[in-house]
């Protein structure tokens, strides 16, 4: 009992963190690109000559975008695989505990309600909105932000009930 216990704390931990990591991946994701534009590496200027400033904005811009797709994509699955594994070590413990049943279960179900539903909406209309002019914004903006924030919310809800399983075992304790 208390190995599994201690392997539920370590597979919920690095879930947590996980989910940290990624949001601090892709809040810095575009503002990189920025910071390279402006940091006048020589070198890029060199290679990038063939393409006007904007130009090189959009293509690194791109390459933000499909790096976060990439990662996102890479981990929904890892956060599916560590769902699974956590509901089945959480199962076999007698006595079972209802509480950290039901909270990691919301994470998975929330989770797969990202990785099903909304991710791959996100990725189909962000890859077509990739390379169209912002100014006017595109009339398909408007649902790629609310997709986007309901990623957003959603991932929260499941940080917070990560979190509040951890506070959970902690109060046991």
């Amino acid at each position: 009992m208390a190995r599994s216990q201690l392997l539920s704390t370590a597979i919920l931990g690095l879930w947590v963190g996980i989910t940290l990591f990624m949001w601090f991946a892709a809040a810095t994701s575009f503002s990189t690109v920025d910071r390279v534009l402006q940091s006048q590496n020589p070198e890029l200027a060199n290679i990038t000559k063939p393409l006007s400033p904007a130009e090189t904005r959009e293509v690194l811009r791109h390459l933000a975008s499909e790096t976060n797709r990439t990662f996102f994509g890479t981990y929904n699955w890892a956060q599916m695989l560590l769902g699974a594994l956590l509901l089945f070590l959480l199962l076999r413990q007698s006595p079972r505990d209802a509480t950290a049943l039901a909270l990691a279960g919301t994470m998975l179900v929330v989770v797969l309600i990202l990785s099903f539903i909304v991710t791959p909406q996100i990725v189909t209309l962000g890859r077509s909105l990739d390379f169209v002019p912002r100014i006017p914004p595109p009339p398909e903006m408007g649902r790629f932000r609310i997709l986007h924030a309901s990623y957003t919310g959603l991932d929260g809800i499941k940080l917070l009930a990560g979190l509040a399983l951890l506070a959970h075992w902690t109060a046991r304790r």
